[in-house]
Order: structure tokens, then C-alpha cells, then sequence
């Protein structure tokens, strides 16, 4: 069994719809997974090195107050105050050894390693002499002796504290390279995105482009089907004249219009002098090519503001929605007779016709639109009544 046309179109297009939905997820998921992998590497590798340099630091600052704590021992001879002195030399070195741990514990690379190898070698070789020339100042009760002995342990402190400085210029270098690794993934993974995503809109435009000429394609359809059965619900099928239903509608807008502004209009209803004698002697369709030539010869002498419109039979209504005066009104009813007086070819047969015409003005305050087509209706049978092929003007609504 298959579906018809436009469920195929219905299904195509939410499949479409579906299609693009799917992908803009699938896209916004992916990116933001990879994003955030980048973030918590990011995140991770950068607290590790805050946590190994924070540890360096300590580290450096250790060895730079131990070096200043011997200086000022050399010169203090008090041995209460060179005391005090010594113990923060030994908290310091306590420091020392807690940060070598915390930096050790955290994951270093491997020039690190080797750096660290040799500082703890450095570090290693060089505590005793410390420790002893730190004990030697502490027994001595005159220092100056010992200047040359501070010397060369400072130049000591000072190979360790380089060491320490070339482990601090490596983390900031990888800080800086963590940095750069992260931007550079951050932008292969947002250009591959744009990529995809101008993949997608690239789809998006071509199914859109589709689904908007469907549409189109539709609507047009669709519109000239409504137009079709707007004119057939509001025209005559015989003369295409606007219709009975049509003409109620025209007409309570018209009046409407007519009171705010103040405008004065006329509406004509017409009868045709008769036409039976013409359906019964040359036959219906006779009669319906009567009531065309009527038609069209009637609308060849109004306005384009001007209505006509057929009511049924041989039953007609002008709508005259803005006149200057009744003079004007009269003019058009005498060029109407004239029209309708035509000889008309009826397939070869010459008929004469006449029309009667009831004239009614408008508006009133109490005129209604069906007042007024009664107040015209009224005004024609007087016409008719007084001879036929003529006129009436019905001045009260």
C-alpha cells in the first residue's frame, strides 16, 4: 500500500527536520565533551604544576633565610640571640624537606627527575659542611675567623638555590606550554565544529530551500483553490457578478463607511422588462446569453468604485457608494436604461429588452442594509408600475 503525495512530503520533512535536530545534539554534545576533557586536563595539569611550584618556592625561600640566618650569626655575639637564630635555621631546613616532599609526591616529567636527582645530590654532599659550620658558630664565642668558611658555604647555597631556579624557569615553562597545548586543542576541536557545523547548515539550507518550494508549491495550490472557491461563493456562475452574499457583505461596510465620512451613495435595484417571453420563446440558454450581454453592457458604464451585482433571475443591484448629488445618480440610471434598450443577437434572433429601475439614497441613521435593498426594491416596482423602461427615486428610506 502506498502513502499518497503529500504524507511522502509530511514524512520527508520531519524526517529532514529530525535529521538536523539529531546532528545539531550529536554536534553540541560531542563539542561540549571535548571541551570540558580540555578544561579538566587543563584544570588538572595546572593545579599540579601550582601545587610543584608552590612547593619550589618554598623550597628557594628555605635555602635563601638559611644562607641570611648564617650571615647574621657571623655577626651577632650575643649567644641568646645566635641561638634563636640557629632554631630558625633548623625550621627552615624542616620546611625545606616538607616542600622537596610535596613537589616529589606530584607527577614531574622527566627533566624534572634528573633535576631534581641533582639537587637532592647537591643538597646531599653539602649538609654536613652546613650543619657543622652552623654547629662551629654556635660554640664559637669570636666569629670573625670564620668569614672565609661563610663564604664558600654561601657559594655552596648558591650552586643549590641555581638548581632550585632552573626547577622553577621549567614549571613556568610548562605552565606556559599547558596553556598553549590547551588553546591549540581548544581551537582543532572549535574548527572542527565550525566544519561540521557548516556542514549541517549547508544541509539545512538545501532541505529548508526544498521544504520552502514544497511549500510554496502548496500554498500556491492551495491559494488559487480558496480563490476559486471565494469567487464561487461570492460571484453569479453564470454572468462571474458578485452575488447576493457578496453584495450583504459589500453593503454593511459601505454604509458603515458612508456614516463616518459623511458620503453619500445610492443604491439601484433592476429588474428586466420582460424576460419571460424571452426563456419561453427562444429557450433557457437564449435567456442566459440575455442576461451576459445585459450584464456586460451594464459594467461597461460604471465606475470601477461602483458594484454591480446579480442577485438571482433577472434581478440586478448597482451600488453608486459615493455621489455628488442626485443629478448624478439620474445620469447613470438614464444610461442604463439606454444600455438595457439595446437589440441584443440571441443566436441569430434580435430581441429587444428594457429594465425597470428603483433608486434608493443612503445613509439614514435607522437604514439598514435590508431597509435600504427593500427601500430600492419598493422604488422599482414603482417604476414598473408606471409604465416600465424608467426610473424611480425613492427619497425615503
Amino acid at each position: 500500500m502506498q502513502l499518497p503525495a503529500f504524507k511522502w512530503r509530511k514524512f520527508i520533512h520531519y524526517f529532514g527536520f529530525a535529521i538536523i535536530l539529531f546532528a545539531f545534539l550529536y554536534l553540541s554534545i560531542l563539542s561540549s565533551t571535548d571541551f570540558s576533557q580540555i578544561n579538566k586536563t587543563l584544570a588538572d595539569d595546572t593545579d599540579n604544576n601550582d601545587v610543584q611550584l608552590a612547593a619550589l618556592m618554598e623550597m628557594r625561600v628555605a635555602i635563601r633565610e638559611r644562607a641570611i640566618l648564617l650571615w647574621q650569626m657571623t655577626l651577632i655575639e650575643d649567644a641568646f640571640d645566635r641561638d634563636e637564630l640557629f632554631e630558625e635555621f633548623y625550621h627552615f631546613g624542616s620546611a625545606y624537606k616538607k616542600a622537596r616532599e610535596v613537589f616529589a609526591s606530584a607527577r614531574i616529567s622527566k627533566k624534572e627527575q634528573d633535576l631534581l636527582k641533582k639537587l637532592d645530590s647537591e643538597t646531599t654532599s653539602r649538609a654536613e659542611v652546613l650543619r657543622n659550620f652552623a654547629e662551629l658558630l654556635m660554640n664559637e664565642n669570636t666569629l670573625p675567623e670564620h668569614i672565609n668558611q661563610l663564604n664558600q658555604v654561601l657559594i655552596d647555597q648558591r650552586i643549590v638555590a641555581d638548581i632550585l631556579d632552573e626547577l622553577i624557569t621549567t614549571q613556568q615553562n610548562q605552565n606556559e606550554l599547558i596553556k598553549n597545548q590547551s588553546a591549540y586543542a581548544s581551537n582543532a576541536v572549535f574548527s572542527q565544529m565550525i566544519i561540521r557545523m557548516i556542514g549541517i547548515v549547508i544541509f539545512g539550507i538545501f532541505f529548508a530551500t526544498y521544504v520552502i518550494r514544497t511549500a510554496h508549491t502548496q500554498s500556491k495550490a492551495l491559494a488559487i483553490a480558496n480563490d476559486k472557491l471565494q469567487h464561487l461563493a461570492h460571484h453569479d456562475k453564470l454572468t462571474g457578478l458578485p452575488n447576493r452574499s457578496f453584495l450583504i457583505d459589500y453593503l454593511e461596510i459601505t454604509l458603515s463607511m458612508s456614516r463616518r465620512y459623511n458620503k453619500t451613495g445610492a443604491l439601484m435595484f433592476i429588474d428586466l422588462d420582460n424576460f419571460k417571453p424571452v426563456n419561453d420563446t427562444y429557450g433557457h440558454d437564449a435567456g442566459d446569453l440575455l442576461l451576459i450581454k445585459i450584464s456586460e453592457n451594464m459594467a461597461s458604464i460604471l465606475r470601477k468604485s461602483d458594484i454591480l451585482a446579480r442577485l438571482g433571475g433577472d434581478e440586478f443591484v448597482v451600488v453608486l457608494p459615493e455621489m455628488e448629488s442626485s443629478r448624478d445618480m439620474i445620469h447613470i440610471a438614464e444610461k442604463l436604461l439606454e444600455k438595457l434598450s439595446t437589440e441584443y443577437d440571441l443566436n441569430n434572433h434580435l430581441v429587444k429588452c428594457s429594465g425597470s429601475i428603483g433608486i434608493c439614497c443612503f445613509p439614514t441613521q435607522t437604514m439598514t442594509v435590508d431597509s435600504l435593498i427593500k427601500c430600492a426594491d419598493d422604488a422599482m416596482y414603482k417604476a414598473k408600475a408606471s409604465g416600465k423602461n424608467q426610473y424611480y427615486l425613492n427619497k425615503h428610506a
